[in-house]
């Protein structure tokens, strides 16, 4: 049996440093029903219960789990949605005015991600990469994909206006 390390202060202080950097990715990551602070309080639960010696970056770690976490959110509720549209054909319920962020939300939490890392928090692409889990270069294809998809539904959306 493999016991954890000892709690040291460093650690308790690098994850007090990483909250709140960790609650807006969460809030940018996740989806809009979902507490930013669940998804980090959910990391952090996964990163105590893991192995530590084999974790070597403590906030690549954290943010790969929230994006973990937050797909297969998204995974559940896409099962639940398709189950009880099944269920229900004749009802339907969409926003009638949709907004901007509903275009970002409907890329994968895996591309928001990226986009958040790479054009809001400035991180290189290798780095952003090693978050979500992707090699570099298709972290750079998925980044252009996602970006192209935003760009063609907004030139889309103010077209029709």
């Amino acid at each position: 049996m493999t016991t954890q390390p000892a709690w040291d202060d460093g650690l308790l202080q690098r994850l007090r440093d990483l909250y709140e950097p960790l609650r807006r990715f969460a809030g940018v990551v996740g989806r809009l029903d979902v507490e930013p602070d669940d998804l980090v309080q959910e990391a952090y639960t996964r990163f105590l219960s893991a192995d530590r010696g084999s974790i070597d970056d403590l906030g690549s770690y954290l943010r790969r789990s929230i994006v973990n976490i937050a797909t297969n959110e998204r995974r559940r509720l896409r099962r639940a949605s398709a189950a009880q549209h099944r269920l229900d054909r004749d009802k339907g319920a969409f926003d009638a005015y949709p907004s901007g962020l509903g275009d970002l939300m409907r890329l994968d939490a895996r591309d928001r991600a990226l986009l958040y890392l790479v054009d809001i928090e400035g991180y290189p692409i290798a780095n952003a990469a090693i978050t979500v889990n992707l090699a570099a270069p298709a972290a750079r294809m998925a980044l252009s994909r996602a970006r192209k998809a935003l760009r063609t539904t907004i030139a889309m959306e103010s077209n029709n206006e």
